[in-house]
């Protein structure tokens, strides 16, 4: 009776245990997770173009998500990305591309996304498409696409107070292959101009930063434009994997007075795949305007004079140095340009 007793107690003992142990692993199994689909991509070259998709499974109540993904730029691009059904098949969304780059920082690409329902109710449940990610590829080896989980948000649909939770979840990369081969790809990192209010007649030196991305030595022209019109070309010869700074000069004696859009284009190597980084434009206008109108309302005034009086006597490279105070671009603010500047005193563009 004893023994019969025991193998009861054991029986009932081993089927708690196995309860116990299906539950943690239901529980574990319907985590949240925000994964990259397909996991894994191969076989292509630089110039094909692929998508792939921010999705997420054993979500419940999903009101808002966000994420930042990350991928070597030296292999991929971004082209775009576009909103999932996953929200959106419940109600209307708004959705955010808050950045979407391949220029993050020197070595690496973001896809920023948000996205969130309009109004009130429960939200999705589930699995689905959060976002598709369109990439081209730009040169040969490999790049994982990175979602930190730390970066990554899923809030739930919980009304005020005390609003919207957390949803806990894990995140999984994706990986992207490409066989190693040549590649050749020239990019204009940045455009500068040394003032952005030039005097009529005066010069305007423009900086232009080119990177060699590619795995060969490139031989290239590098054109400044002021709107449409050609400034200067020179040929550029950049080791693979450097950058360089050119300096041009734009003489704007003769030019009308207004404003201008500078920028800068790198004429494409040979067997380059990727350029719309071949370009860069300036943000802002710059302002050609009469000597002395250093504050550019098209007027040279008692401002004017004040403003340069206030940084007489400063030089390059000091703290309060204001290069539009420099008139005659001698990299200091003195006599001669406060001297320019009176001789157009009084005189409107």
């Amino acid at each position: 009776m004893f023994q019969k007793r025991m193998s009861i107690i054991l029986m009932f003992t081993l089927l708690l245990l196995t309860t116990i142990a299906n539950r943690h692993i239901t529980q574990a199994s319907s985590t949240a997770t925000v994964y990259i689909d397909p996991p894994e991509i191969t076989g292509l070259t630089p110039g094909e173009n692929f998508t792939i998709s921010a999705s997420v499974a054993n979500v419940s109540n999903l009101a808002g998500w966000e994420f930042r993904l990350y991928f070597l730029s030296r292999v991929i691009y971004v082209t775009d990305a576009q909103e999932g059904p996953f929200l959106k098949n419940i109600r209307n969304t708004i959705f955010l591309k808050a950045n979407v780059t391949n220029n993050y920082n020197t070595t690496h690409g973001l896809v920023y996304l948000a996205c969130a329902l309009l109004g009130t109710g429960h939200g999705a449940d589930g699995s689905g498409t959060l976002a598709t990610i369109n990439f081209t590829i730009v040169g040969g080896g490999e790049t994982p696409l990175h979602l930190p989980q730390n970066e990554t948000k899923l809030l739930d649909s919980t009304p005020m107070p005390p609003g919207p939770q957390r949803i806990p979840h894990t995140t999984t990369d994706g990986y992207v292959y490409v066989k190693p081969i040549g590649v050749h790809d020239i990019a204009i990192r940045l455009t500068t101009t040394s003032k952005t209010i030039v005097g009529q007649g005066y010069p305007l030196s423009i900086n232009v930063t080119t990177h060699n991305k590619g795995n060969f030595t490139e031989t290239f022209n590098l054109t400044v434009y002021c709107n449409t019109t050609t400034i200067e070309t020179q040929t550029i010869t950049l080791p693979n994997g450097t950058s360089t700074i050119t300096t041009f000069t734009w003489n704007t004696t003769g030019l009308a007075k207004g404003n201008y859009t500078i920028s800068a284009y790198a004429s494409p190597v040979p067997d380059e795949v990727y350029t719309p980084d071949n370009t860069f434009k300036v943000n802002g206008a710059v302002c050609m305007t009469k000597p002395g109108d250093v504050d550019g309302d098209r007027d040279v005034d008692l401002y004017d004079v004040v403003k340069m009086c206030s940084v007489y006597g400063v030089k390059k490279g000091d703290q309060k140095y204001e290069a539009n105070s420099d008139v005659n671009n001698d990299e200091k603010i003195d006599l001669y340009d406060v001297v320019i500047a009176c001789s157009h005193y009084g005189e409107t563009v």
